[in-house]
């Protein structure tokens, strides 16, 4: 009987809701703010939420490189990734692996999109996504263009995702759904023939006209998305934290 309720704890426990750094529990709602983030993609070059402020955002989690559910979910991204810049809307997806494996992946099926290391769970935390035998679970998160979750999207359908959430996210943004879909394969990396600019490998929105340049984050890569010569390629997520206030200046001793 002890056993028995050890076990039953334990179950109970692992497929609870997860708990989030700031002190919910389970999912973000909708409504919330979502977090402000980084990571590195399969490029090395550092991905930060907030500096896609003023387009939608679509961060999809899921649990393994190469995994069939995995990869169908990641090409059917891939193939309608022309239509989702159209909509300007960018796409993130996260997992906990590597980056190396995450480069591999990304090559063997010439994704145009970043997909971000989360070695140890600082975006799965923060967005309240639940791990499972070490995998991360497959959901869905849009973020609309002033930063909060407009819509989750729990055990997905890897087959037929993408298209709800393109036209939601389209709905975000006012944009205009296209309606041919891009075939297969079409989908080329951000630089040729688009409005990405230099330093943003993978479709990255451009600051705002006006806008302050983001302060590079620790380890970040030099410009044009490749660590500098003679750095560690990053692999580092984190949360933005606060500037610390300037420290004040001491009396000069007379």
């Amino acid at each position: 009987m002890f056993v028995v309720a050890v076990v039953f704890a334990f179950v109970s426990l692992a497929c609870g809701a997860a708990q989030r750094p700031d002190g919910g529990e389970g999912l973000l709602p909708v409504g919330s703010q979502a977090p402000d983030v980084f990571a590195a993609d399969q490029h090395g070059a550092i991905q930060r939420l907030s500096d896609q402020r003023g387009r939608a955002v679509v961060v999809y989690f899921y649990p393994k490189d190469g995994t069939p559910g995995c990869t169908e979910e990641a090409c059917a991204f891939r193939d309608a990734w022309d239509r989702f810049r159209q909509a300007n809307v960018q796409v993130f997806g996260v997992s906990n692996d590597t980056r190396e494996s995450h480069e591999q992946f990304s090559k063997e099926n010439k994704l145009p999109f970043p997909i971000l290391v989360d070695t140890d769970q600082t975006w799965a935390q923060a967005f309240g996504v639940p791990t499972r035998a070490g995998m991360t679970a497959r959901v869905t998160f849009l973020v609309d263009p002033d930063g909060k979750i407009a819509k989750v999207y729990p055990e997905v359908d890897p087959g037929v995702h993408v298209d709800e959430v393109l036209r939601d996210a389209a709905q975000l943004t006012g944009a205009a759904l296209p309606t041919e879909p891009a075939g297969a394969g079409s989908a080329a990396p951000a630089g040729a023939g688009s409005a990405a600019p230099a330093g943003s490998p993978d479709g990255a929105a451009p600051a705002a006209p006006g806008a302050p340049a983001a302060p590079p984050a620790a380890g970040a890569p030099a410009a044009g998305g490749a660590p500098a010569a003679g750095t560690p390629t990053p692999v580092a997520t984190g949360i933005m934290l606060p500037a610390a206030s300037p420290a004040t200046p001491s009396p000069s001793k007379r």
